[in-house]
């Protein structure tokens, strides 16, 4: 979120130094001579590149088109903001198809001069100079404090006026277009990294609400995205003495102060040096992320912010957190269940804890259609089948340079598949069959549909076959399922997790303990495990798969307790 380097030594700046530059001040019109609501305020040629710390994979042309557009601002009063449409100079000239729009929202920044419109691609030129060359046409809003409204702060984590500004910036890039003859394809997809993810749920929220007959996304997709403010400023509390980058809780905190009026002095907020820095920081719209992140490097949350800020029971903090509530993304929103997400976040991410990201999953996943559990919200490691993929992974703090990276490559990959994968209107139906199967349990049938006995290469590969080391309550001998946590545990200790995060970070990712239990004792079972057999005489029955699944779930349960793991958060 506040995320102060935010792929700076990923990804190279859009070139600052346009080429090829003409201007027109005159406003748009439409056919009946009629002033549309936006202008176009200036054309450019220009640059993005595709490289990492320096090293330069690819760039590709780019044709920017900067427009005015009315929104709204805090107080619900018009205002003309500004956002950019870049197309990549292929398809602007025709040589390209294009095959949709992608509506992004950038991530924080607090110098007025890392604007979208001022030059600053934010990540999104990672993502359409990547070799992939996806062809977009790429729409993202200044916001509120950038560009045309510069003089202005930023509204920074209000959904409802972010929401807007992107939604107002989308529809006024089309209608522009449109006026233009330029094709902007079928799929429109929205997304954004970091507070960015944030907007861009934010952006989903409104859409859901307010534009539903104009706009439709393929897919929203968000990452490190602070869906939960409350719990990301909650979760920083615990860490306030812990070395984590202690830049998100003073800008939030200072700037939901200034935007909702609550009234405290930058004193009572903050400590020494912050407290008379504040308003030259991070309000002046002068200092860039790394300059902010750079003068209080060291420095602990604590040492920043005032105790009562970081105490629960302080009158102080639950000022803040009631702002912060009215604020929230679950207020009055109902989710289109037509719609699809994906939604990524490292695990220990310390600059949007995970908790807080995890929060939009939850929400999804509990939303609830006359009564009915919606089943287009389930966790699953096939999105097809319920328009939501999640992926919480790699245990790491590094928000920017590891979350950065792999979200905008998924980006990437995710808008170069789309036109194949639906070429033809819908899902392409030799990959809808192929990916049907793809849960645990229907990888396996399929592999044995094939002829491949599994249970038995499992058991030839881990030398446990029938009459080995035959594991307490593994139903014929062979694995025994806490052993095998027990040598994962070791082997994952040497890189720094553990058996419980690997266990939170595949339920997070719609693999859930009981399609593991499953999986387990169905491979650790024999072929008549559930076929009545005659032993000394007597007709015995094996325990069934799902007996030994919950054996298995009780064993788990105490040993997720007595190792202190908590992975149901």
């Amino acid at each position: 979120m506040a995320a102060v380097v935010l792929m700076a030594a990923m990804s190279v700046q859009a070139q600052k130094q346009p080429t090829g530059m003409r201007v027109e001040v005159a406003e748009a019109e439409t056919d009946s001579g009629e002033l549309s609501d936006f202008r176009v305020i200036q054309e450019i040629d220009t640059v993005w590149h595709f490289a990492y710390e320096g090293l330069e994979l690819s760039q590709r042309d780019m044709h920017r088109i900067d427009i005015g557009y009315q929104s709204k601002d805090l107080a619900g009063d018009d205002v003309e903001l500004s956002g950019m449409v870049c197309i990549p100079a292929d398809v602007y000239s025709g040589e390209q198809p294009c095959d949709g729009i992608i509506l992004y929202n950038h991530y924080t920044t607090m110098s007025k001069a890392d604007a979208p419109t001022a030059g600053y691609a934010t990540g999104i030129d990672y993502v359409m100079a990547n070799p992939l060359n996806p062809n977009y046409i790429v729409v993202c809003s200044d916001f509120l404090g950038f560009g045309l409204t510069a003089d202005r702060q930023q509204a920074f984590c209000f959904n409802d006026i972010n929401g807007q500004a992107s939604i107002d910036c989308l529809l006024a890039a089309r209608r522009m277009l449109d006026e233009r003859g330029i094709s902007y394809g079928r799929f429109t997809f929205n997304a954004g990294y970091s507070s960015g993810g944030f907007d861009a749920i934010a952006t989903q929220r409104v859409r859901d609400m307010k534009y539903a007959d104009q706009v439709v996304f393929d897919k929203t997709l968000v990452g490190g995205a602070p869906f939960d403010i409350v719990k990301a400023y909650n979760e920083m509390i615990k860490w306030k003495d812990d070395p984590v980058d202690p830049t998100f809780m003073p800008l939030f905190a200072g700037m939901l102060n200034y935007n909702a009026g609550l009234g405290f002095t930058n004193e009572q907020m903050f400590r020494e040096p912050l407290a008379s820095k504040f308003d030259e920081w991070y309000m002046s719209g002068r200092y860039s992320n790394d300059a902010i992140r750079d003068s209080v490097k060291g420095m602990t949350i604590a040492d920043l912010v005032q105790p009562a800020f970081l105490d629960w029971d302080s009158e102080e903090y639950q000022t803040l957190r009631a702002a912060a509530a009215a604020n929230s993304m679950k207020n009055d929103w109902t989710p289109d269940s037509t719609q699809s997400y994906y939604v990524m976040h490292l695990m220990r991410d310390s600059v949007v804890p995970t908790p807080a990201g995890r929060a939009f999953i939850e929400f999804l996943n509990g939303y609830r259609y006359d009564s009915q559990r919606c089943e287009g919200y389930k966790k699953t490691i096939v999105p097809e089948r319920t328009r939501l993929q999640t992926n919480f992974f790699i245990p790491s703090a590094k928000h920017t340079m590891v979350g950065g990276i792999f979200f905008y490559l998924n980006m990437a990959a995710v808008f170069s598949a789309y036109p194949v994968l639906y070429y033809d209107g819908e899902l392409n139906t030799y990959y809808a069959d192929m990916v049907e199967p793809a849960t645990l349990m229907g990888i396996v049938h399929l592999l044995e549909s094939k002829g491949i006995d599994v249970r038995a290469l499992v058991k030839s590969l881990t030398n446990k076959g029938e009459g080995g080391e035959g594991g307490e309550g593994g139903g014929g001998g062979g694995l025994d399922f806490f052993s095998t946590l027990a040598k994962i545990e070791e082997t994952l200790n040497k890189y720094g997790t553990s058996t419980g995060e690997m266990l939170q970070m595949l339920s997070d990712s719609g693999v859930e303990i009981t399609d593991l239990l499953q999986l387990f004792a169905y491979l650790n079972s024999s072929e008549d495990s559930s076929e009545a057999r005659v032993l000394g005489g007597a007709s015995v029955r094996k325990a069934s798969e799902d007996c030994i699944i919950g054996y298995y779930e009780r064993r788990l349960n105490n040993w997720l307790r007595e190792n202190n793991v908590n992975i149901y958060e």
